[in-house]
């Protein structure tokens, strides 16, 4: 498969990254009946997730800057850096709180029996799609217009001991970042929730 050139646009990846955030809160929060359509989503959610996970492998751009002498270390330090930053952190909270929204609907359902199998899978699944992104330049669509191309070129790639050592490196990566923003998270809600409780309730009289 030809390769594509890579031209870094903040508002593609962004839209990218939160695709899978919109279906996610679809199917897990707001429906309430796993039809044939709904299950054609969670294909594609699962298609699109990496896209969020995807974004942390952009921190190649933020290298490239700090090692390019036409960039100050002014604006490198209170622009760039600052950008880079919020930027991966808004675009992998998507991931997590994508992946923590589907484990909560699993721990629901009566799917609760793949909760435990699921979290390990979908990083798996994730780290597969961001290394075929990234290195093979495959796009989540060729999924959907050359499915089979796709598959020859994961079970080619897969064959090769870098490659899955760089998907290995890739899965660790996205589980242990995951573990550590999942845990913020939950913390957050957390004192939220009792704060929100603390508060006295104001009821309006006529």
């Amino acid at each position: 498969m030809q390769s594509v050139p890579v031209h870094f646009t903040v508002v593609i990846n962004f839209i990218l990254a939160f695709i899978p955030f919109v279906l996610a809160f679809y199917l897990f929060k707001v429906s309430h009946h796993r039809s044939v359509f709904w299950w054609l989503l969670l294909g594609v959610f699962i298609v699109f997730l990496p896209n969020s996970a995807y974004v942390l492998t952009d921190i190649i751009h933020l290298i490239a800057a700090i090692k390019s002498p036409e960039i100050s270390s002014r604006y490198l330090l209170f622009v760039l850096v600052p950008f880079y930053v919020v930027f991966l952190l808004i675009n992998f909270e998507f991931y997590v709180i994508s992946i923590q929204w589907a484990d909560q609907y699993l721990a629901q359902s009566k799917l609760g029996s793949l909760r435990k199998a699921f979290v390990p899978v979908i990083h798996l699944l994730a780290a597969i799609g961001v290394y075929l992104g990234r290195f093979q330049r495959l796009e989540s669509s060729d999924i959907i217009h050359q499915p089979i191309m796709v598959f020859r070129d994961v079970l080619f790639d897969i064959s090769g001991g870098k490659s899955v050592l760089v998907i290995i490196a890739l899965f660790v990566l996205f589980y242990v970042l995951y573990q550590l923003v999942s845990r913020v998270n939950n913390v957050i809600t957390a004192k939220l929730k009792v704060h929100m409780a603390s508060q006295p309730m104001n009821v309006s009289t006529l």
